[in-house]
C-alpha cells in the first residue's frame, strides 16, 4: 500500500518556498490587524479575545462580553471575520516549516525526532480546523447565545489549537539549533597567518 503523502510535499521545492513566503507574509499582516483590533477588547475583566476563548463557562463568557461596549464588540466581530483567513496562513507556513525540520533531523541522524516533527507537521491543518470550530462558537456567543455548550467548545478547541501550534514552535526552535550547529561545523576554520621569516 502506497503511504499517504501530505499535499505540501507534492509541491516542487520552489513552489513550496513560494507558498511558505506568501503564507508567512499574509499571515503576519493578518496577525498585526488582529492585534490592533484586539487592543479595543482589553479592560479589567478581559485581556482580549483570548479571554473569551478560554472562558469555559457561560457565566465567565457573559462577564467578558458584558464588559465590552459597542465599539469593542464590533472589533471582536471584525477580528473573528479576519480570523477565518488567519488559520490557513499560519497552519500552512508551520506545516512547510515543520517538514523542513523533518528533512533536517533525518539528515543529521535524529530519526525519532524527525518522526515526531512529521507528526507535528501533519497536525497543523487540524489545528486550523480547531481554530475554525472555536471561531464559530465565539461568533454564536457574540450574537447573543451565551450558553452551554458554546463556551466549552471554544475552550476545548482553543486549547487544542494552542497546544498543536506550540509543539510546532518547539520543533522549529530545535531545528534551528541543529541547523546553526550544522552550519558552524561545516564552516572551515580560518587558517592562521604565519609571518614570513625575517
Amino acid at each position: 500500500m502506497k503511504p499517504i503523502r501530505h499535499p505540501v510535499l507534492g509541491l516542487t521545492p520552489s513552489k513550496r518556498a513560494l507558498v511558505f513566503v506568501a503564507s508567512l507574509v499574509f499571515g503576519f499582516v493578518l496577525w498585526y490587524a488582529l492585534r490592533t483590533l484586539d487592543a479595543a477588547l482589553a479592560n479589567p475583566k478581559s485581556s482580549g479575545i483570548v479571554s473569551l476563548q478560554l472562558a469555559y463557562t457561560a457565566e465567565r463568557s457573559q462577564e467578558i462580553i458584558g464588559s465590552w461596549d459597542k465599539t469593542a464588540r464590533d472589533s471582536a466581530q471584525s477580528g473573528l471575520l479576519l480570523d477565518f483567513l488567519f488559520p490557513v496562513c499560519y497552519s500552512t507556513a508551520l506545516t512547510i516549516a515543520c517538514f523542513w525540520a523533518v528533512a533536517l533531523f533525518r539528515e543529521r541522524g535524529y530519526r525519532k525526532t524527525g518522526w515526531l516533527a512529521a507528526v507535528v507537521a501533519w497536525a497543523q491543518w487540524p489545528a486550523a480546523v480547531f481554530d475554525y470550530m472555536e471561531n464559530v462558537a465565539l461568533w454564536v456567543e457574540l450574537h447573543g447565545t451565551i450558553a452551554d455548550p458554546w463556551p466549552r467548545i471554544a475552550f476545548v478547541c482553543a486549547s487544542l489549537k494552542f497546544f498543536l501550534v506550540a509543539t510546532a514552535l518547539v520543533i522549529l526552535i530545535a531545528a534551528l539549533v541543529v541547523w546553526i550547529f550544522r552550519f558552524r561545523a561545516a564552516t572551515p576554520p580560518t587558517p592562521a597567518v604565519v609571518p614570513p621569516p625575517s
